[in-house]
């Protein structure tokens, strides 16, 4: 069962200027990974309780100037070779039949992305004592309540979760806060937000891409104002409250390396 979204990765055009950016926002620690000669390296933020993989690669070319591109998402389950064997009954592969092992220690297993929809998902096991460095600094951010995604059609991914993942849609399918049709889809202890936008030129011909994190604090009108001293604006002056309960309120894009980030604060 997935018991937790472990992290999730950004690609970057430079490893140590969006850690700056992190710090600045956010606080907490920058955590070095590993440095290759051809240029490419990886690192993780640690601030609140959660955890985000940066990653350089080797070519930067397709990362605009001032942004960072979601690239994936990283479950925590308790053991990668049970999960391993429930998920490839469900007719998943992997890119490796071991998992390697990050600079945190922690064992990694990606999907074969031609059995999630393109998407990048990776298997986490952490190691008997987790590196916990920076956790408890910076914003408090408790979690990642989900990773969300643009789909071409929300009806055909939903079901897609269902059978793959034995999802549960939560609040059945409707309308969006952004005007779209969306669901929230939950399995194990995790969540995904699939929203089908208007706009389809957006998905730029994928059936799914990511689109937004939602990180969870105990009270949202606090944080925001902690965000708004660290730099932040924010697309309304007051969160909204969707289908779920869930209070939210985005970033500005400009603000936030171009990528979608809202504080979410959860129904009692």
């Amino acid at each position: 069962m997935f018991t937790k979204i472990q992290h999730l990765g950004y690609q970057v055009r430079d490893l140590n200027e969006a850690a700056e950016w992190f710090s600045n926002i956010f606080g907490g620690k920058f955590l070095p990974g590993r440095q290759s000669p051809d240029g490419s390296g990886n690192g993780f933020m640690h601030f609140g309780q959660i955890e985000i993989e940066l990653i350089q690669p080797s070519d930067v070319s397709f990362i605009p100037e001032g942004e960072m591109v979601m690239h994936h998402v990283g479950y925590r389950v308790d053991s990668i070779s049970s999960e391993v064997i429930e998920l490839s009954a469900k007719g998943f592969k992997f890119v490796s039949d071991t998992p390697n092992t990050n600079p945190l220690g922690q064992q990694v297993l990606y999907f074969d992305n031609s059995t999630t929809l393109n998407c990048n998902i990776h298997l986490t096991e952490l190691p008997e004592i987790p590196n916990v460095d920076g956790f408890g600094e910076g914003l408090p951010v408790i979690d990642i309540v989900h990773a969300g995604y643009l789909v071409k059609n929300v009806d055909t991914i939903v079901q897609w979760y269902e059978d793959k993942f034995d999802a549960v849609a939560i609040g059945g399918i409707g309308k969006s806060v952004r005007g779209a049709r969306n669901g929230y889809v939950n399995f194990g202890n995790v969540q995904v937000e699939l929203i089908e936008p208007l706009d389809q030129s957006l998905l730029k011909g994928e059936e799914i891409i990511m689109d937004h994190i939602g990180l969870v604090v105990e009270n949202i009108d606090t944080q925001i104002e902690a965000c708004k001293k660290s730099g932040v604006t924010f697309v309304a002056d007051e969160p909204i409250t969707n289908r779920i309960g869930q209070q939210l309120l985005y970033f500005d894009k400009p603000s936030s390396l171009c990528t979608g980030i809202h504080l979410t604060q959860l129904p009692d």
